[in-house]
C-alpha cells in the first residue's frame, strides 16, 4: 500500500485491517469446513468484534490516511463480517430460519461480486493484498452458491479459499508491520514497479511540501 498519511503524522492502518480480516476469514473457513453451525457462536462473536468493529475502524482510519482502496475494502468487509456474526447468531432461534437461507445466500454472492471488483482495483497495489482479495471473493461466491443449492462440495472449496485468504492476509499484515518498524522492506510483499515509483514520487512531494512550509515559517519569523 502507499504511505500517503505519513506527512499527516498518521500510522498506517493496513496491518491492523489485514490482521482483523485474516483472522475472521480463517475462522470462517474453519467453521464452514469442519464444524456444525451449533458450534459457531465463538466465531460469530469474533466476527462481530474483530472482523466487524476493528475492521470498520481500520477502514475509517484508512480514509484519514488517504488510501481509498484500503478504506473501501476494510469498511465494506468489516460491515459484512459484522452482519455475518449477528445474522448467524440469530438464525438458529429464528422461526423463519429456513426461509432466510436464500436471503443469506444472496448477501454472500453480492458481497463476492463487490469483493471481485475490489480485487480488480487492487492490481495496482501489492501482489499479496491482491491475492487476499482474490481468494476472498472466490470464498464468498462459492459459499453463497452452496448455501442456495445445498452442494457441500462448493461450501468446502469456499472454506478452503477462505483459509488461503486468511493465511495470506496474516502474512501480509506481519510483513507490513515488520517492514514499518524496520523502516525497510525486509519481508517482500510483491510491490509492482509502478507502485514503488508512485510511492517514491509521493515521498519526494511530501519532502518538498515540508521544506516549503519551513521556508514560509522562517520568512514569517523574520518579518
Amino acid at each position: 500500500m502507499l504511505r500517503p498519511g505519513n506527512d499527516k503524522g498518521l500510522a498506517t492502518p493496513i496491518p491492523l485491517g489485514l490482521a482483523a480480516l485474516a483472522t475472521t476469514t480463517f475462522f470462517l473457513g474453519i467453521a464452514t469446513i469442519f464444524q456444525p453451525q451449533i458450534s459457531w457462536p465463538p466465531y460469530l462473536m469474533q466476527a462481530v468484534l474483530f472482523g466487524g468493529l476493528v475492521e470498520l475502524l481500520a477502514g475509517m482510519w484508512a480514509f484519514a490516511y488517504g488510501d481509498a482502496l484500503a478504506a473501501t475494502a476494510f469498511s465494506f468487509l468489516g460491515a459484512f463480517f459484522g452482519w455475518w456474526g449477528l445474522v448467524y447468531a440469530a438464525l438458529p432461534v429464528h422461526t423463519a430460519a429456513a426461509a432466510s437461507i436464500n436471503s443469506v445466500a444472496a448477501v454472500f454472492v453480492v458481497t463476492g461480486v463487490v469483493t471481485f471488483y475490489l480485487w480488480i482495483a487492487s492490481f495496482y497495489e501489492f501482489a499479496a493484498f491482491n491475492l487476499v482479495l482474490l481468494f476472498l471473493w472466490i470464498a464468498f461466491s462459492l459459499m453463497g452458491i452452496a448455501t442456495y443449492t445445498g452442494v457441500e462440495t462448493l461450501a468446502t472449496i469456499g472454506g478452503i479459499s477462505a483459509l488461503i485468504s486468511g493465511v495470506i492476509g496474516a502474512y501480509t499484515s506481519f510483513a507490513g508491520i515488520y517492514n514499518a518498524t524496520s523502516l525497510k522492506e525486509v519481508i517482500p510483499l510483491g510491490e509492482f514497479n509502478e507502485v514503488r515509483q508512485r510511492a517514491e514520487r509521493d515521498e519526494m512531494e511530501r519532502i518538498q511540501r515540508i521544506h516549503a512550509a519551513e521556508r514560509v515559517d522562517r520568512a514569517s519569523l523574520r518579518a
